[in-house]
């Protein structure tokens, strides 16, 4: 029974609630009004063939995140995804344990939105116009 309580006891020492309620990662997605497919670079990682609406995850942290969108005939866009405190990280009170292990897993943060609006532009209205 004691060694119950020892290992309950440090198990919630070593834990911290944003990191164990919302994880690392944050889910988000991406909507346009264009049928064929595109290609979102996140972060420097690239998702071919993507239809949309897409929904992916994106890394927590005190970064914002860079999303780059491109398809064949319209003009490249570029969306930030800044970052916002995230209130679950309330819950460690007085545990900086908890509060260390959030901020070095990103999980202190979240994205601003769970849904970005990507208005692409066609290659030709941009031709046209100079």
């Amino acid at each position: 029974m004691k060694r119950c309580l020892i290992l309950l006891g440090a198990a919630s020492l070593l834990s911290s609630c944003a990191t164990v309620f919302c994880g690392s990662k944050a889910r988000v997605t991406f909507e346009s009004d264009i049928t064929e497919t595109a290609t979102l670079t996140i972060d420097g990682r690239k998702h071919t063939n993507v239809t949309f609406q897409y929904t992916t995850k994106i890394k927590r942290g005190f970064d914002d995140t860079v999303v780059k969108a491109e398809a064949p005939s319209y003009q490249t866009e570029t969306v930030i995804v800044e970052k916002n405190f995230n209130a679950v990280s309330v819950i460690n009170l007085c545990n900086v344990l908890g509060w260390g292990i959030d901020a070095a897993t990103g999980a202190m943060m979240k994205p601003e939105f769970k849904f970005y609006q990507i208005d692409f532009k066609p290659v030709e209205a941009t031709n046209n116009a100079q």
